[in-house]
């Protein structure tokens, strides 16, 4: 019956119309009860090639209003005429005719078929077998056309192992080109969750698959602890040393505390999808010098530390000015036996506090600030020149204040078990401030000067763990300019290492 209506549609076409000849295209016939699926198979198996088959009558009649062929020559009489599926398939532009027969047998699809060439001459035939009608029809065309597309798959991170329905086919980023069909595919990649899921691929049809894999979470334990030691990371308890820790993939500062032993901590690489194994040596609480771990220290990259000075200033302060009542002050000298001497120094004590911001490595280092004030009283005499006028009087200095600032300091630095040695060299400045009565005057004057001075300095810093610790340290400063002088400064710090500072450390905050 289709073979007979397509005839009749092209016998009555006007033979006036000459358009070029179309390309030749594949006819489709369908029978049995579950057709519509196996066509919906078929279907999507062609993809970019559907529009070369003629698959339902919808399609033929399209092809017959879109494009009119020429009348056959064998209806002009030149030659015999063929069959009637032969006079139709070249009226349509088919080169191939697909006659279908579906049959249900019981749980599977019977498909028959059979292809006839554009003669009406049978070219083949044969059976398959299939669960679905949409399984059989990716079957079909497979079978029939040996149709195949490209498959292309990809992973984050690159290099799992591609699997095809149970082989190994390669690597991401992997393509190939593969039969038309419904394939099953796996990912596998060692430290990862492993990736299932299903591709279908149709006929000439280019199929991308990206997947992003998922780190898989490591394994700790925590060996040479005493199995009572509890473990921490970023301050929150996680278990007991002798338990396994799942912990996911990178570095932590991982905190043993046991009773009778002093605190330890230690940095750990976790690798995803192993167990890593970190032995530890606690020290007994009792013993004062002790290992220390040197990456979980060097972790701590800022140092901030604050504490008192004792300074020891020997110098004369020629350049400090002040007003006063409309005069202007400077220091002259120092008095000594009640006449001046403009060059003499004394030797000045005061104390105050300091505070150091420091980046440091493991050897090398930059003082980033370090910021001191001392003051105290003086009650010495000296000799101030005012102005206008061109007089000197006597007057006496009650109290002398200094602010250091010493920016970007150059530091050298050892580990050696949990004492750190260190020595730095640098430039600075400082503010020096005095107050001064003269004689049978109720006002005090106030005289400043600012000054420039290089510095060399040493000290020690006893840490109880890689974070907190105590030290001692001795700085000289010597001043720049013609009348040099001299500070010698003693300190005591309390200092705390920080892991990182927000937006400028690499680290996430839960590591490290």
């Amino acid at each position: 019956m289709v073979v007979l209506s397509l005839v009749a549609m092209v016998v009555v076409a006007p033979a006036a119309a000459q358009p070029a000849e179309p390309a030749r295209s594949v006819a489709w016939q369908f029978e049995g009860e579950a057709a519509e699926a196996v066509i919906e198979g078929v279907a999507q198996a062609l993809s970019t090639e559907r529009s070369r088959h003629l698959l339902t009558p919808q399609d033929v009649e399209a092809r017959v209003r879109a494009q009119v062929r020429p009348w056959p020559s064998c209806a002009l009489g030149v030659e015999p005429c063929g069959s009637a599926t032969a006079l139709a398939m070249d009226a349509l532009g088919v080169e191939l005719l697909v006659r279908v027969e579906v049959v249900r047998q019981a749980r599977q699809l019977e498909v028959n078929y059979e292809i006839v060439d554009w003669r009406g001459a049978q070219v083949s035939s044969g059976s398959i077998s299939k669960g679905e009608g949409r399984e059989a029809g990716f079957e079909l065309v497979r079978e029939l056309f040996d149709a195949s597309g490209v498959i292309s798959v990809e992973s984050e991170p690159a290099g799992a192992q591609v699997w095809l329905d149970g082989e190994v086919v390669g690597q991401t980023p992997w393509s190939g080109q593969r039969a038309v069909g419904r394939y099953a595919y796996r990912l596998i990649l060692e430290g990862y969750e492993r990736v299932d899921g299903h591709v279908e691929l149709g006929s000439g049809e280019a199929v991308r698959l990206s997947e992003s894999l998922e780190e898989l979470p490591g394994r700790l334990r925590v060996l040479g602890a005493p199995d009572s030691a509890e473990i921490w990371i970023q301050d929150a308890p996680m278990g007991r040393a002798a338990e396994l820790l799942e912990l996911p993939a990178g570095r932590y500062a991982v905190e043993v505390r046991a009773e009778g032993y002093e605190p330890l901590t230690q940095v750990v690489d976790v690798a995803p999808a192993r167990l890593t194994e970190t032995t530890v040596t606690m020290a007994n609480q009792s013993s004062l010098l002790r290992e220390i771990d040197v990456a979980a220290l060097v972790a701590n990259r800022l140092h901030v530390s604050v504490g008192g000075e004792l300074g020891f200033h020997s110098s004369s302060p020629r350049q400090t000015r002040g007003n006063l009542d409309g005069l202007e002050y400077s220091f002259e000298g120092w008095s000594e036996q009640g006449r001046s001497a403009p060059r003499s120094r004394r030797t000045l004590g005061a104390g105050g506090i300091r505070l150091d911001a420091i980046w440091e490595g493991e050897l090398l280092g930059m003082t980033l600030l370090s910021l001191s004030y001392a003051g105290g009283g003086v009650n010495e005499e000296a000799e101030l020149w005012t102005r206008p006028g061109g007089g000197s009087v006597v007057a006496e200095v009650e109290r002398r204040e200094l602010i250091s600032l010493r920016p970007l300091q150059l530091r050298y630095r050892m580990i050696w078990q949990n004492l750190v040695p260190h020595a730095e060299a640098g430039l600075g400045v400082n503010w020096e401030r005095l107050r001064a009565r003269p004689v049978g005057s109720e006002a005090s004057v106030i005289l400043s000067q600012a000054r420039a001075f290089w510095s060399l300095g040493a000290g020690v810093r006893y840490h109880f763990d890689p974070r907190w610790s105590v030290g001692v340290s001795y700085r000289t400063e010597i001043y720049l300019g013609r009348e040099q002088g001299a500070q010698h400064l003693f300190g005591v710090m309390v200092g705390a290492g920080i892991p990182q500072i927000p937006g400028l450390s690499p680290q996430p905050p839960e590591q490290l």
